[in-house]
């Protein structure tokens, strides 16, 4: 079973990561694309079971800056950005339009902060250090060959919490109503 995750770029001139994750041996294949017709390519080429996206995929309802997922994050120390800052504005439509696609081909998809993954499972996250984030996937019987970028690792990150979605081993902070994020359990 396959599952894809992705760490998205606000915009199709930046890199995105990725990473298609076997659950059979927990093979990483990773990669970096930057158009969202890559994107949808991959997964269609995969059939993954769930995708995880590292983008916001709503709005907050009443329009402010944080929907209720990110205020729970928040209160547990995550780093959430208001979504009112025009990078994560452009970031959030981009999630929403991919989403949006990917269901619409019957792709379930799903939430992530691989940050938080990160920090939730003991792991220095990438931006604090490639070598100990990838020594920490490792760890954890991810098999991930060479040197990766930060966006790849994300990558892995968001596809290794989409695996514990499916097999129930994760929290989930939100409103179904307005939108959830998506954390693997230790």
């Amino acid at each position: 079973m396959l599952f894809l995750g992705i760490d998205l770029a606000a915009s199709e001139e930046r890199p995105s990561g990725y990473c298609i994750l076997s659950s059979r041996d927990l093979s990483c294949e990773t990669g970096i694309v930057k158009r969202d017709e890559e994107l949808l390519g991959l997964a269609l080429s995969a059939r993954p079971r769930v995708v995880a996206i590292d983008a916001p995929l709503s709005f907050a309802a009443n329009g402010g800056p944080f929907r209720r997922c990110d205020l729970e994050a928040r209160r547990r120390g995550f780093m959430v950005l208001p979504l009112s800052m025009p990078s994560m504005a452009r970031l959030t439509s981009r999630g929403i339009e991919l989403k949006k696609s990917l269901e619409e081909r019957g792709f379930e998809v799903i939430e992530v902060f691989p940050t938080g993954g990160f920090r939730a499972l003991g792991i220095v996250p990438p931006r604090r250090g490639i070598g100990k984030a990838l020594e920490g996937l490792r760890r954890m019987g991810l098999r991930i060959e060479g040197a990766k970028s930060v966006h790849e690792l994300d990558a892995v990150m968001a596809a290794y919490t989409a695996f514990k979605y499916f097999v129930g081993e994760v929290e989930v902070l939100g409103d179904p109503a307005e939108g959830v994020i998506v954390f693997p359990r230790p």
